[in-house]
């Protein structure tokens, strides 16, 4: 509309020229640098829609997204004080209830705290693709041949560095609050111990001492089981779910950095012994995790499957959503280059080395995910 604004009144100053006699290359050349400054202007539109739609209005917009972390970040703080009551010894029931319900809200509470950690990443990654698509603040004079359009120039400016400055300090928020969640985390886990002791004292539910033992024990413990455990699930989803889609490449890759994970996460749980209990539940669900990760891998890599037809498959699966995923009108730049991958033959891909084909395949993963994150 900008451009249509812009552009469809230029002609009129050159006709008006020709009827004076003016040089036509000088009047060309005019008409160039405002035709190209019209252009200019009309892009920059363009751009900060985008930036605002990725902002406020289109599916999983940053606003949105902040909105669900403080709501998140609301219940998480709350489940500290379930954690506390039960602490309290609220509940009569049995120690060994006790114990485990202790184990779960404490479980609950640092996969909730990881699952902040990475919504606040999503949304730091989804601003800095919108701050990218505005650019840096415009300070430029307006273009000579735009003089007349000046109001016009200057309300664009305007918008775009509010915009600029509602991204910047909406994004902040989930990450600045982490800093003292994790704070509020390690407080709160010091803080049962001695609910713990003042409830004993006051009821006498337990022992005293085999008690306090015993959780300080499992406070102990969880805190290196819970971050174990949680790595180790991630790895086996994400291998589950490469091997479904027939990603060859990043099962391979996956693989080797699962091996690993696997040999630092029995090594931390190795010196673990109390809880006897807990501690031989969580080696043996590492033990468990680890399997399946090595099944994940096998059930796609043993097939002997050729790696262009494998992925040439993924792509295949995958491209039969380009059109609903691409058929806006600003359809984002990754659209252009998977069309590009999408236009892949099967031949072509048996012509390419190892090392071309994993170029695809995750460039079209990558590209992928940002076409369906915009």
């Amino acid at each position: 509309m900008m451009c249509l604004l812009l552009t469809g009144s230029l002609a009129a100053p050159g006709i008006a020229a020709a009827a004076n006699g003016d040089d036509f290359a000088v009047r060309e050349e005019q008409a160039l640098r405002a035709y190209s400054s019209a252009i200019n202007q009309s892009q920059r539109h363009g751009r900060y829609r985008q930036a605002r739609a990725l902002f406020l209005t289109q599916s999983g917009n940053i606003s949105s997204r902040v909105e669900a972390w403080e709501k998140a970040s609301q219940q998480w703080v709350l489940g500290w004080y379930k954690v506390m009551a039960l602490a309290d010894l609220q509940k009569n029931i049995s120690y060994a209830q006790f114990e485990a319900e202790l184990q779960q809200l404490l479980r609950d509470q640092h996969d909730g705290l990881l699952r902040l950690s990475n919504d606040a990443k999503v949304v730091k990654a989804a601003a800095d693709g919108a701050l990218e698509l505005l650019g840096p603040a415009n300070t430029a004079a307006v273009p000579p041949e735009l003089s007349q359009y000046a109001s016009v120039v200057q309300a664009l400016t305007q918008r775009e560095n509010e915009l600029r400055t509602a991204i910047t300090q909406t994004s902040q928020i989930p990450t600045s609050r982490m800093a003292r969640h994790e704070t509020v985390a390690q407080t709160s886990r010091q803080v049962i111990l001695a609910r713990v002791r003042v409830a004993l004292l006051k009821t006498g539910r337990y022992p005293l001492e085999q008690t306090l033992s015993s959780v300080q024990a499992l406070l102990a413990a969880e805190q290196v089981v819970d971050p174990v455990i949680a790595a180790l699930t991630q790895a086996e989803n994400d291998m589950n779910r490469f091997a479904l889609n027939l990603q060859v490449f990043h099962v391979e890759e996956s693989l080797t950095q699962s091996r690993t994970l696997c040999a630092s996460s029995q090594a931390k749980l190795a010196p673990l012994t109390t809880p006897a209990a807990y501690v031989a539940q969580a080696k043996a669900r590492a033990t468990q995790l680890c399997s399946a990760i090595e099944a994940h891998a096998s059930g796609l890599l043993s097939y002997g499957i050729p790696k262009a037809d494998l992925v040439y498959e993924y792509i295949t699966v995958e491209k039969a959503s380009l059109t609903s995923l691409c058929k806006t009108s600003q359809a984002p730049v990754a659209c252009e280059k998977l069309a590009v991958l999408a236009s892949l033959t099967l031949p072509d891909l048996k012509a390419m080395t190892d090392k071309k084909l994993r170029f695809v395949e995750f460039g079209w993963s990558e590209q992928f995910k940002a076409a369906k994150s915009n």
